[in-house]
C-alpha cells in the first residue's frame, strides 16, 4: 500500500477592515470630519491650553472609534499548506567511477584534494565523488533549509539511503533515463534544484538533453558536477588475454596480453615490462617495445622458470607499461596476478600395444625426464615374463590398472597409445572396467593424451565410454585403410603460428620457435602418416593442421593436434604416431620439449592442489564487475568418493590481498559438490582457495584465481564527457563545475523557497464584543467627567 506523504501546514492571522474606504477618502475627508467637529465642540470655550486639548482628544478618539466600527474590523484566519524547497543529488554508481586519473594540471589536483581530503591520483573517482558531497554539497543543502532526495544511477535511477551503498557496479550509464526518473518520482513536489555528480560519459538510454528539455520547461535548474580528469583522452590500456593460474616446479610461464592506445599519437610507443614481485622488490624477466594503436598489438610475454619453491606457493608477477607523458588514466597500465606453483611430482601412466618405434624414443625420454615426472610403462604385447619398465621411484607394473580408485590414487595423466581396449586384460569384464575407469579419471581432472597409430587408436575406442571424452569426432568412413601418400613427408601447419599454444612453445624466441615449424630447411622433420578424423568437438582447440588434406565435409584442413576438457580434466588428440623423426639435426632437445610441454598442460587439471580429493574452480575466468562470481567446489573423501558433509569453507582475496572467509552449501542433487558465491566490489585480479591438511601443517590445497573487469560498454570508453555535463546544464539554467569547485553551488542555495498554498480562511467581527463596548463608554465618561469640572453644560 502505497504511503502518501503529508506535507507540513501553517497558520496565519490577521486584522482587516472590510468596509474602509480608500485611503485617499480617510485622510482627505474622512480624519479632517472628525477633526473639525471635535474643534466646534471646544474650539470657542473659555479653556485652559491643557484641559481643550485633553477634552479634543477625547472627542476625536469617540469619533475615530466609531469610524473603525463602521469600517468593520475582522480578525482573518488563513491555514496554507507548505512544500519545503526540495533538491534533487544524482551521484553516477556505473564501473566508470571506479577508474583512477592522473590530473596532470597541479592547480587542479590540489584543489581536489583540499576539497575531498584524499589523494586524486590513487583514489576512485567514486570516492572523490562521496567524499565531496559529504564534506561540501549535501551541507550547503542542508544550511539552505532544502530537503534532500538522494539517488544513485548507472542503467536507472534509484533511492540512496546512504553515500557508503555506492559500489561503481553499474553495467552502463543512462543519464537521460536516470534524471527523467528521478523527476518523475518526485512529482507534485516542490522540486527547485536538480544536483548531478558524474564523470557524463552516457553510453546508453534517452538523451541526456531530452530530459534537460523537460527539467528546463518545468523550470528546474540542472547543476552538473564533473568527475575525473577533464583533459583529451590519453590512455595506454594493458588487457590480460591469459595467463595461467598453476604451473609446476621448473615451468616457464606464458602471459599473453593486449596492448592498446586511446588518444595516442601516430607512432608512440611504449615499453611493456614483465616482472617477478619478490620481497625485495620487482625483478624484471620481459620486456618488449611496441607501437600503440587504436586497435591493439597482441603480445605474449615468456617468464623463465623460478627458483624452487619448498613445498611450493606462489609467483607474484606483474605486467605494466610506465605512464606516458600526458597520459590521463594510469590505473589500467598494470596488472597483478599470481600463478601457483605446484611441488608435486607428475605420474604418468603410458600403455601401448606394441613396441612401435614412437613408443621407444618417447617411454625412454620420459623415463629421463626431470625430476617431476614418474612413469609406469605397460606394452601389452610383452611376454609375462618381461620386466614392465617404470622410474626408478617406482616399481614395475604387473597389470593394466583397471579401477577408478587404482587411477585416481596413482596418476595425474594416462597416455594412451595404438591400444585395442579389449586387450587390456584377459578378462574382458575388466576391460570394460578400464574403460569406464578412465572415464571417471578423466571427468575428475585427470588428463589423457591419445596418440593415434595405424591399428587400434582411436578406432577401437568407437561406441565405447572413451568415444565421448575424445576432442574429436571418430570418421567412420576412413578409419579401416589410411588414402593418403605414405611415401611424400608433409609438415604440420600451427593454427596460431604468431601466439602458438604453450605445448608447441619449443623455444622461448618465437621466431625461432616459429622457424621450428614452418622452415622446411632448418625447421622440425615432418610426417608420412596422420589419422583423419570427421571434426572437433564444440569447446576443442586445434593446435596443428595438415598443411593440404582437407575434409570434403567441413571445408577445412585435417587436425592433427586437438586438446579439449571433459568436464574437468584435460585431453589431448595426437593424430600423427613418428614425432620421434623431431630427433633428426636436434637429438631429443624438441621432442623433450613437446612430450614435457604435453605431459605438464594434461597433469594441471589434476594439479591445482597438492591434495587431489579437492578442487575449487570459478564458473568463467573473467566477470563484469557488476556480476555475481560462483565458485564450486568438488571434495572428495579419503576412498575417493563424494563427500557427505553439509558445508565447505574456502577463503578468498582480492587486489587489496585482504582474506575473507566463504561458507558454501552442499548441493542436494550433486554429492560432494559445494557452491556459492561473493560479490567483488572492485575490478583486479581475484583469488579463492580450500585450506586442508598437507604434510601435517594446515596449507591451501587447491586454489583458483579469476579476473573482475569493467563492463565492456563502461571500459569502451572511461574517459569523461565534459562537454556533455555543460550541455546539460546550461539548457536547463544551471550550473556547470568541476568537482574540485564544488562549493561555489552555495549561490544556487539562497534558503526560503518553501512553496505555500492556502487550505481555508475564516471571519470574526472584532468590534462586535465587550472591549469595543467598554471603551467607547471610557471615552464618553471620561469626557463627560472633564467636562463637569470645567463646568460645561
Amino acid at each position: 500500500m502505497p504511503v502518501q506523504r503529508i506535507e507540513p501546514t501553517g497558520l496565519e492571522q490577521s486584522l482587516r477592515l472590510l468596509d474602509l474606504p480608500p485611503a485617499w477618502v480617510v485622510v482627505l475627508l474622512v480624519l479632517p470630519l472628525f477633526a473639525t467637529a471635535a474643534w466646534i465642540g471646544y474650539g470657542r470655550e473659555n479653556l485652559s491650553r491643557a484641559m481643550r486639548s485633553t477634552l479634543l482628544a477625547l472627542r476625536l478618539s469617540a469619533f475615530v472609534l466609531l469610524g473603525l466600527v463602521l469600517a468593520r474590523p475582522v480578525r482573518v484566519e488563513r491555514r496554507e499548506e507548505v512544500h519545503p524547497a526540495q533538491v534533487l543529488v544524482l551521484v553516477d554508481d556505473s564501473a566508470s567511477m571506479r577508474r583512477s586519473d592522473s590530473y596532470g594540471d597541479e592547480e587542479l589536483r590540489e584543489a581536489l584534494e583540499e576539497a575531498s581530503g584524499l589523494p586524486p591520483e590513487s583514489a576512485s573517482r567514486l570516492d572523490l565523488a562521496r567524499s565531496v558531497l559529504a564534506r561540501d554539497v549535501l551541507p550547503l543543502i542542508a544550511r539552505g533549509g532544502y530537503e534532500l532526495a538522494l539517488y544513485s544511477f548507472a542503467e536507472s535511477a534509484s533511492p540512496l539511503s546512504d553515500l557508503t551503498a555506492l559500489g561503481g557496479r553499474g553495467g552502463a550509464t543512462h543519464l537521460g533515463d536516470a534524471l527523467s526518473q528521478a523527476l518523475a518520482s518526485q512529482r507534485g513536489r516542490h522540486v527547485t534544484d536538480v544536483v548531478i555528480v558524474s564523470d557524463g560519459r552516457s553510453n546508453g538510454g534517452t538523451s541526456p538533453l531530452d530530459a534537460a528539455r523537460a527539467a528546463g520547461v518545468a523550470g528546474i535548474p540542472v547543476h552538473t558536477l564533473i568527475v575525473g580528469d577533464t583533459r583529451a583522452e590519453k590512455n595506454a590500456v594493458l588487457e590480460l588475454v591469459d595467463a595461467p593460474g598453476e604451473s609446476i616446479e621448473g615451468d616457464e610461464l606464458g602471459v599473453t596480453v593486449r596492448v592498446r592506445g586511446r588518444g595516442t599519437p601516430a607512432g608512440e610507443r611504449a615499453q611493456l615490462l614483465l616482472e617477478e614481485l619478490e620481497e625485495d622488490g620487482a625483478r624484471v624477466l620481459a620486456e618488449q617495445e611496441l607501437e600503440l594503436t587504436e586497435e591493439g598489438e597482441r603480445v605474449v610475454l615468456i617468464a623463465s622458470a623460478g627458483p624452487s619453491l619448498p613445498g611450493g606457493g606462489e609467483r607474484r608477477l606483474r605486467v605494466s607499461i610506465p605512464p606516458l607523458a600526458g597520459e590521463t588514466m594510469v590505473d589500467d597500465n598494470r596488472l597483478e596476478f599470481s600463478v601457483h606453483v605446484s611441488p608435486a611430482r607428475i605420474r604418468v601412466l603410458f600403455v601401448e600395444g606394441y613396441p612401435r618405434w614412437e613408443y621407444r624414443f618417447v617411454k625412454n625420454l620420459l623415463l629421463r625426464a626431470d625430476k617431476n615426472i614418474d612413469v609406469q610403462c605397460f606394452l601389452l604385447s610383452a611376454t609375462k615374463d618381461f620386466p614392465q619398465e617404470a622410474s626408478a621411484s617406482l616399481g614395475p607394473l604387473s597389470e593394466v590398472p583397471t579401477t577408478r580408485a587404482a587411477l585416481l590414487e596413482n596418476y595425474d595423466v594416462v597416455v594412451l597409445g595404438d591400444v585395442d581396449p579389449y586387450a587390456i586384460s584377459p578378462d574382458p569384464e575388466k576391460c570394460e572396467d578400464f574403460l569406464r575407469s578412465l572415464r571417471e579419471f578423466v571427468e575428475a581432472g585427470g588428463g589423457l593424451l591419445f596418440q593415434a597409430g595405424e591399428l587400434h587408436n582411436p578406432r577401437a575406442l568407437s561406441n565405447t565410454p572413451l568415444e565421448d571424452v575424445l576432442p574429436v569426432q571418430l570418421d567412420a568412413t576412413r578409419m579401416l585403410a589410411f588414402e593418403g601418400d605414405t611415401r611424400t613427408e608433409f609438415r604440420p601447419r600451427l593454427e596460431d603460428p604468431t601466439h602458438p599454444h604453450e605445448i608447441l612453445r619449443l623455444s622461448a624466441d618465437p621466431a625461432a620457435n616459429r622457424a621450428l615449424w614452418e622452415d622446411p630447411e632448418q625447421g622440425l622433420r615432418g610426417f608420412y602418416w596422420y589419422m583423419p578424423v570427421q571434426k572437433v568437438k564444440p569447446g576443442a582447440q586445434v593446435l596443428l593442421r595438415h598443411p593440404s588434406d582437407v575434409n570434403a565435409q567441413s571445408g577445412e584442413n585435417y587436425p592433427l593436434m586437438v586438446l579439449g576438457y571433459f568436464p574437468a580434466g584435460r585431453t589431448l588428440f595426437l593424430g600423427v604416431d613418428s614425432t620421434y623423426r623431431w630427433r633428426y639435426r636436434y637429438g631429443d632437445r624438441y621432442l623433450d620439449t613437446f612430450w614435457r610441454n604435453s605431459i605438464r598442460w594434461l597433469a594441471l587439471g589434476r594439479l591445482k592442489s597438492g591434495d587431489r580429493r579437492y578442487r575449487i574452480e570459478s564458473s568463467r575466468s573473467t566477470y563484469d564487475i557488476e556480476d555475481r562470481v560462483q565458485l564450486e567446489v568438488r571434495v572428495l573423501d579419503e576412498d575417493f568418493r563424494p563427500s557427505e558433509e553439509p558445508t565447505q569453507l574456502v577463503g578468498w582475496s582480492g587486489p587489496d590481498g585482504v582474506e575473507h572467509e566463504l561458507l558454501l552449501a552442499r548441493e542436494s542433487d550433486r554429492p560432494g559438490i559445494y557452491r556459492g558465491g561473493l560479490e567483488p566490489d572492485r575490478p583486479g585480479v581475484y583469488r579463492a582457495w580450500v585450506m586442508g591438511r598437507m604434510a601435517g601443517r594446515s596449507a591451501r590445497v587447491s586454489a583458483t584465481e579469476f579476473e573482475v573487469v569493467l563492463p565492456s560498454r563502461e571500459n569502451q570508453d572511461p574517459a569523461p564527457d565534459p562537454e556533455a555535463l555543460r550541455a546539460l546544464a546550461a539548457k536547463t539554467g544551471g550550473v556547470f563545475l568541476e568537482l574540485a569547485r564544488a562549493r561555489a553551488l552555495a549561490s544556487q542555495f539562497p534558503g526560503g523557497e518553501e512553496q505555500r498554498e492556502p487550505i481555508s480562511s475564516r471571519l470574526e467581527d472584532a468590534w462586535d464584543g465587550w472591549h469595543t463596548l467598554f471603551l467607547a463608554l471610557l471615552l464618553l465618561s471620561a469626557e463627560w467627567i472633564l467636562r463637569k469640572r470645567s463646568e460645561l453644560l
